[in-house]
């Protein structure tokens, strides 16, 4: 009790800065859709004898492409819980769209990055009818898209990885498995996950224009644009936000702090809080609540509830932050079981403890900002 009554302090002392909605809203984001991650249980068990160190994260575990399985499984457990105006609760998957093209990387020498639309990936590679999910969850009012860049992968650095023939590098490319960088590779850039990391001015103007075909790629998936964008690993370019803005990309969700690199070329911490503007008038949102369910360090939900309570106490929305990681059961079903379960769990004590809770979509609460 005592531990618990801490950590809502404790949240709630976080939560004191930016701006207060004076409403009891549960809004959850949920991270990396899209993205190809391990395509299966064959490339895992190959990767592993060859000595990548696949089971150092889960990530490199457990992350694929949602099935429709996965997908179907999500949405029941959304649909069972219903809020005090009767909507469902909803995930705001944040979409990567696109992919490298393995086969014509490959085809070119290694020479130039080639990027897959998602659509693409998914037809190609996803199990049962992903796309038709998509547009049901939509239609179900329990899934609301938003935009995570266009790949989850600093392609520059990976093309150079590539070329300079790391033999792991080059295996994991074999199997169509992008997220391993080789030793030497700066922390904030590991495993090639972050899109926004470049080592280079020249490497600037090739992102702005990736990010830009991104949501381009966004519409041709889902029929509309995105609202909301969020950076992945929490690495982005400082003044960027002027070119999502120009997209119509009029919000950011961002941790409370962010690696962001500065006109000289370095890369430091920003402090964020929600309602912030930036100097281009981006208005930022922070995801104040962290849900991880298949992390080896998951405390259990009381955790995330003195979080969500912490939120509260300051009348400031529960801004769920997360992953597909924990609900996709392509490589092990028990990881999509266990997370899964949990957020069953979390969303029955949520309505429990505040039957007036109210969910929303990252788009709808937005309007509140």
């Amino acid at each position: 009790m005592i531990q618990t009554i801490k950590r809502s302090l404790i949240s709630a002392f976080r939560n004191l800065p930016g701006k207060s909605v004076g409403k009891k809203i549960v809004v959850i984001e949920c991270d990396d859709w899209g993205s190809r991650g391990v395509p299966s249980i064959a490339a895992y068990q190959k990767l592993k004898a060859a000595g990548l160190p696949m089971d150092s994260s889960r990530y490199a575990h457990f992350d694929t492409l949602a099935s429709a399985q996965d997908l179907e499984a999500l949405f029941d457990v959304l649909s069972k819980y219903k809020d005090v105006d009767g909507n469902p609760a909803i995930v705001s998957p944040f979409f990567n769209t696109a992919n490298p093209d393995f086969e014509k990387i490959k085809a070119n020498g290694f020479t130039k990055y080639v990027a897959e639309p998602v659509v693409d990936t998914i037809k190609k590679y996803a199990q049962g009818d992903v796309l038709t999910r998509w547009k049901q969850g939509n239609e179900a009012k329990v899934w609301s898209p938003e935009y995570h860049g266009r790949e989850h992968l600093a392609t520059a650095m990976w093309l150079n990885a590539l070329q300079s023939g790391d033999e792991k590098v080059r295996t994991a490319f074999d199997y169509h498995f992008a997220s391993y960088s080789p030793p030497g590779t700066p922390k904030a850039a590991l495993n090639f996950r972050p899109n926004f990391y470049v080592e280079s001015t020249d490497d600037m103007l090739s992102v702005k224009a990736d990010m830009e075909n991104g949501i381009a790629l966004f519409y041709e998936a889902f029929g509309f644009y995105p609202t909301v964008f969020n950076a992945p690993n929490g690495v982005f370019i400082d003044g960027f936000d002027q070119y999502l803005l120009g997209k119509g990309i009029q919000f950011n969700a961002v941790p409370r702090q962010r690696l962001d690199r500065g006109t000289d070329g370095q890369y430091r911490y920003r402090t964020f809080r929600t309602g912030q503007k930036s100097a281009n008038g981006m208005t930022c949102y922070v995801r104040n609540c962290n849900f991880e369910p298949t992390e080896r360090s998951y405390a259990g939900i009381n955790h995330i509830l003195s979080q969500i309570q912490g939120a509260f106490i300051c009348g400031k929305a529960a801004i769920i932050g997360t992953h597909r990681v924990n609900f996709v059961g392509g490589i092990d079903e028990k990881n999509r079981s266990q997370g899964l379960k949990e957020l069953d769990q979390l969303l029955f004590q949520i309505l429990k403890r505040w039957p007036d809770t109210l969910f929303m979509s990252s788009k709808d609460f937005t309007k509140l900002l």
